[in-house]
């Protein structure tokens, strides 16, 4: 098989591989939790109050996007806005307590779906993956890098 037909297969099967994941994950969440709010309860979790745009770029979604997504997440009380007490025009968003217990509920499920779907491959297959999408991360960051 040709170069380019290979990879455009790869291609292919990255996205079905990431179309099942979305699948597992959506079966799991009762509550229409998506993928995208799970992230955005933790990076909160781990990074603490974030700016909208700071959100955005960590989680790769547009600061519009994110917008929409907190009113849906603050609407749960799973987060809240604070504005910075050194500059009222900063808002910050923030996990509350509810948010968190959510979470750890999320990552458990989390936890679930991905065990589902890694289920067939070995320990050296999982390190195989591992090596293989650590590469591709560190070159794509290196070529993002200003020269």
């Amino acid at each position: 098989m040709p170069e380019h037909a290979r990879l455009l297969e790869l291609s292919a099967l990255f996205k079905n591989l990431v179309r099942k994941m979305t699948n597992e994950w959506n079966k799991r969440m009762e509550d229409g939790m998506s993928i995208s709010q799970f992230r955005t309860l933790h990076v909160l979790s781990e990074k603490g109050p974030q700016k909208t745009a700071e959100l955005a770029d960590k989680i790769c979604l547009t600061p519009g996007a994110i917008t929409i997504l907190a009113d849906k997440l603050i609407a749960k009380g799973l987060i809240e806005r604070e504005r910075s007490e050194e500059d009222r025009r900063i808002v910050y968003l923030r996990i509350t307590e509810q948010g968190q217990s959510v979470l750890e509920t999320l990552r458990e499920k989390q936890r679930e779906a991905i065990a589902q779907l890694f289920r067939h491959l070995s320990d050296e297959d999982i390190g195989h993956l591992q090596r293989i999408f650590s590469r591709m991360l560190d070159d794509e960051e290196q070529n993002d890098k200003p020269v």
